[in-house]
């Protein structure tokens, strides 16, 4: 985070002896937050301090939740982000063992947390500032806190009300205890940070990403599936840990690459000569980035619109390039939509992305294991995406073949294949007609 309330020096409780384990840390950090007098959670409220009874169970959450964000922000910037949401999601598991369905919660109230205190960095000191007669007063990021909670927070009773209902002096105390809690916080946190070390080997569980990169997809695809040799069905959070160092740094280059071309296409003041094999080059180098980005998978939205621009403003340059020229841009046209659909066709789905990307993580012997580990509809669109191209038909003929080996293998074992007879007659289909 680019702004941040633990910034200037706190206190530090040294009384105390922290584990140097991050799953034991974790599970300290668990007691202490479901305890209802540990601190620092039990501090949540400033002295002198007092709501309401409706509210107070509200405002008390989002406080203590604010405190438990702050272990992980501190983390993340120690160890990195990626190991800081490795341990969250522990975090939150463990807490589902606790309790049931608090696990959830928790991670939901750490989300908004996030999307809270990211929402004020921006809030620049002119847009705090106010004059107070002849004062100039600044109110604290605390108080921007307070009231974007109360605003926003789905379980507050202000929320979704008229931005101008009085929020009945709330917002003030309310900023008091992010305040006075913020320092509760740190004088017991850093000193857990000091100690804590990360080895994702320690971490005996974790969480599948809602929307995982290319390496990170193919471990789920490998995670106790009968599929795979028995020994690349076994997953460890280390594993899931350097996947999704590996699927961030891939993005990480597409990005790097995207900010360069960028770059030179801006620089460019006049077109040469052969200005459309200029422009060729740029659509086509564009292109090959976006098969990339989606090949690589993951929290991309970002970056594909930051492509599709650059994407138009060259299409912009080609067009006015043509001077109207009627028969061209149809043609142009034409084409553009016909590299839309192929890109629609082949990119669509994770697995004919991956096998069709330079250095796939699928191994050759795992392309099929990997294909019948999807689900019937997404099975529906690879076939499709693999009929469209003559070139990909030996391919799906491959696939055919060595699903019913592997098919006629497990029955002759004794064991299914799930939803393998649906997978067969998607596969046999006839070339150019997904079967019904």
């Amino acid at each position: 985070m680019a702004w941040r309330l633990w910034k200037t020096g706190k206190r530090q409780d040294g009384t105390q002896s922290w584990p140097s384990d991050a799953n034991q840390s974790i599970k300290q950090l668990l007691d202490m937050y479901l305890a209802s007098d540990a601190a620092p959670f039990s501090g949540w409220a400033a002295p002198g301090i007092i709501f309401a009874p409706d509210v107070e169970p509200v405002l008390r959450n989002g406080v203590r939740g604010y405190q438990l964000a702050l272990w992980f922000w501190l983390f993340a910037e120690k160890h990195g982000p990626i190991a800081a949401r490795m341990v969250r999601e522990s975090f939150c598991l463990f807490a589902e063992e606790a309790q049931p369905s608090s696990g959830d919660r928790i991670d939901a109230l750490l989300d908004f947390e996030s999307r809270l205190a990211h929402s004020i960095e921006a809030i620049s000191s002119e847009a705090r500032t106010f004059r107070l007669e002849s004062l100039s007063v600044e109110l604290p990021m605390e108080f921007f806190l307070a009231t974007g909670f109360l605003r926003l927070a789905p379980e507050s009773p202000y929320a979704g009300g008229n931005e101008s209902a009085s929020l009945q002096g709330n917002d003030y105390k309310l900023a008091d205890c992010f305040g006075h809690a913020t320092e509760e916080a740190l004088a017991v946190f850093r000193a857990m940070i000091d100690k804590v070390d990360f080895d994702a080997k320690s971490l005996s569980n974790w969480k599948w990403s809602a929307h995982p990169g290319a390496a990170e997809r193919h471990l789920q695809r490998r995670y106790s599936n009968p599929l795979f040799p028995l020994h690349r069905q076994m997953v460890t959070a280390h594993e899931v840990y350097e996947a999704r160092l590996a699927d961030a740094q891939s993005l990480h280059e597409i990005s790097n690459e995207l900010g360069e071309l960028s770059l030179s296409f801006s620089q460019t003041t006049e077109l040469p000569l052969n200005w459309q094999s200029f422009l060729e080059g740029y659509r086509d180098y564009v292109d090959r980035l976006d098969e990339r980005r989606l090949a690589a998978g993951g929290q991309n939205a970002p970056l594909g619109d930051a492509i599709e621009r650059l994407r138009a403003d060259i299409l912009t340059t080609w067009r006015t390039s043509l001077h109207r020229n009627r028969h061209s841009l149809a043609t142009l046209d034409q084409e553009e939509a016909q590299r839309a659909e192929r890109r629609a066709l082949l990119y669509g789905c994770d697995w004919t992305a991956q096998i069709l990307s330079n250095g796939s993580l699928i191994p050759p012997e795992e392309v099929v294991p990997a294909l019948l580990s999807e689900s019937p509809s997404e099975l529906e669109r690879v076939v499709t995406a693999l009929q469209a191209d003559p070139r990909l038909h030996e391919t799906l003929m491959q696939c055919r073949a060595t699903a019913h080996r592997l098919d006629n293998e497990f029955r002759s074992g004794g064991r299914n294949i799930p939803d393998i007879g649906d997978k067969l007659r998607i596969l046999d289909g006839p070339p150019g007609q997904v079967p019904a």
